[in-house]
């Protein structure tokens, strides 16, 4: 008579204290702090104290295994295992979700220890195509930068109102302007239009290298004869 066959048991896999850490600030988009950490480490890790749990966090630091990152709204240090400049490039992209902003007012909202990475950032989140550059609003002001290309509607809205304005003061009510540009934009020669201003103001700009000499002759002193 066949003996049962025993059912197979899996053994258990005891996850190791660094493997567990690893884990955790995979799973993480942002540095977490030594609490944090604790809080999502397996349950039989979880035991720990925070005091050992910082003390090994900033052994793997010292090792280059994790980066530990400045004190943030904590008493606490903070470790991830991704380099600073990955951590700029998220916040930035948080803070322009809202809308594209300038590098002054871009600076006031993030961290002060992120503060002199963000050009650097800038410059290669631009170049992978990551963020976008947008022309200044304005005759103040610089670039600003922004998660989605630039919208045409944001510019034309400003200068179509200062335009308004000005030809309001012609006599012209707004509904006029607005149903005479309406009409403008709807004809066929609409972009002949556009061609024969875009000719006529080549042909008012000086040509190329003249205000360089102009101004070479401007600076140059007349000479006179020694007697």
């Amino acid at each position: 008579m066949e003996t049962p066959s025993q059912t197979a048991v899996e053994p258990v896999v005891q996850t190791d204290l660094a493997t567990a850490v690893q884990q955790v600030l995979a799973a993480s988009n942002e540095p977490l702090t030594v609490s944090k950490i604790r809080s999502q480490l397996p349950s039989p890790l979880r035991g720990i104290s925070v005091e050992e749990l910082g003390e090994f966090l900033k052994r793997q630091a010292a090792a280059n295994v994790l980066v530990q990152y400045p004190k943030y709204r904590s008493q606490q240090d903070r470790y991830w295992d991704r380099p600073m400049p990955i951590h700029v490039s998220w916040l930035v992209r948080e803070v322009l979700q809202t809308g594209a902003l300038g590098l002054s007012e871009l600076r006031r909202k993030l961290p002060a220890y992120a503060i002199t990475q963000v050009d650097a950032v800038l410059s290669e989140e631009v170049g992978r195509g990551n963020l976008y550059r947008h022309p200044r609003t304005g005759k103040r002001g610089g670039d600003r930068y922004g998660v989605r290309p630039a919208d045409p509607k944001d510019y034309l809205r400003s200068e179509l109102a200062e335009l308004f304005l000005s030809m309001e003061s012609l006599g012209f009510t707004q509904e006029q302007l607005r149903e005479g540009a309406l009409e403008l934009l709807h004809e066929d020669e609409w972009s002949s239009t556009i061609s024969q201003a875009r000719e006529s103001a080549r042909a008012e700009a000086p040509p190329e290298g003249s205000a360089a000499a102009s101004s070479s002759q401007e600076g140059e002193k007349p000479q006179t004869s020694q007697p």
